[in-house]
C-alpha cells in the first residue's frame, strides 16, 4: 500500500466514527424526547386534560382544557395567553367529521378563488385532460 492510500484509509476511518458518534447522540436525543414525559408521575392521577385544539392560524389557536370538573376555553396568541369561556360540566365528545368533507370544501374554495383571480378567463375546473386546450368546459 502507498503513502497515499493509507492516508484516505484513516480518514475513512475517522469520518466512520464521528459518523457513528453523531448517530448516537440523535438516537439517544430522540429517546429523551419520546419517553421524557412518561416516567415522572407513575403514581398520580392527571389534573389537566386537554380536550381539543383549533387552530386558528399558525400562531393562534383554541383549546378546551378540563381541569377538575370543569372546563375552560383557552384562547393563546402571540400576545398572550386568556381565558374565554367557563363550562362547569365536560362537554359531551362529537363524532369527528370526515376528511371527505373537508376535502371538497377546499374543492369548492378553490375553485372559486382560481375563477375570480381569473379576471374573466375561463379555465378548465375538472380534471378530464381530453379539453383539446380551448379553456372551455365543455
Amino acid at each position: 500500500m502507498s503513502p497515499h492510500t493509507n492516508m484516505w484509509v484513516e480518514f475513512g476511518k475517522s469520518f466512520g466514527m464521528l459518523f457513528a458518534v453523531l448517530a448516537f447522540f440523535l438516537i439517544a436525543l430522540y429517546l429523551v424526547r419520546r419517553f421524557s414525559g412518561r416516567f415522572g408521575n407513575k403514581g398520580s392521577m392527571a389534573l389537566i386534560k386537554i380536550l381539543s385544539v383549533h387552530h386558528l392560524s399558525p400562531k393562534e389557536k383554541l383549546v378546551l382544557v378540563a381541569v377538575q370538573e370543569e372546563s375552560i376555553l383557552i384562547g393563546i396568541s402571540p400576545a398572550g395567553i386568556s381565558s374565554l369561556a367557563r363550562f362547569d360540566k365536560l362537554p359531551e365528545p362529537l363524532p369527528a367529521s370526515e376528511p371527505v368533507e373537508t376535502a371538497k370544501g377546499f374543492q369548492n374554495l378553490l375553485k372559486k378563488s382560481l375563477m375570480k383571480g381569473n379576471d374573466g378567463q375561463k379555465m378548465p375546473v375538472g380534471s378530464n385532460s381530453s379539453d383539446s386546450g380551448k379553456g372551455e368546459r365543455s
